[in-house]
């Protein structure tokens, strides 16, 4: 007996996060999109998906609970390639409002880092958001 897998996108706006023609050039524009994260009670976890000319075609969100949202490498991966994403963008909240990275979220980041670099994906930044403040890691010096 013989399968085939059938692996397919759909395109979906994500309400939250309006993306029509966004300018995602610098922190201070993602901070700004990713706005409605800085109320969030859960903390949610974003990948943007760049495409060659830095312009988003893809965005997937991960809902987590109080302290901890569950983020795989692997999947990240998997959606880079199936949106065709030349770069991403990781963004997400800290509802406690401290913005300064975990040892998690520093791990999590180098992991990423060092995939991406094998598939000729950039990884911006990794940014955290809080309250009324917000922490990049590539600002930070940490990638």
């Amino acid at each position: 007996m013989k399968y085939a897998v059938r692996l397919e996108t759909k395109l979906v706006r994500e309400k939250d996060f309006p993306y029509g023609g966004a300018d995602l050039s610098g922190t201070k524009q993602v901070v700004e999109f990713a706005r409605s994260l800085q109320d969030a009670d859960v903390e949610k976890f974003l990948v943007l998906y760049l495409n060659a000319r830095n312009k988003l075609n893809c965005i997937s969100v991960q809902m987590g609970t109080v302290c901890q949202a569950v983020v795989y490498p692997r999947e990240i991966v998997k959606h880079c390639i199936l949106s065709n994403a030349s770069a991403v963008v990781l963004i997400h909240n800290h509802p406690s409002g401290y913005v300064r990275p975990s040892d998690a979220d520093i791990r999590l980041t180098r992991s990423l880092s060092d995939v991406c670099k094998v598939l000729d994906i950039v990884l911006h930044d990794h940014i955290i958001v809080g309250h009324e403040s917000s922490f990049s890691f590539r600002e930070e010096g940490l990638m």
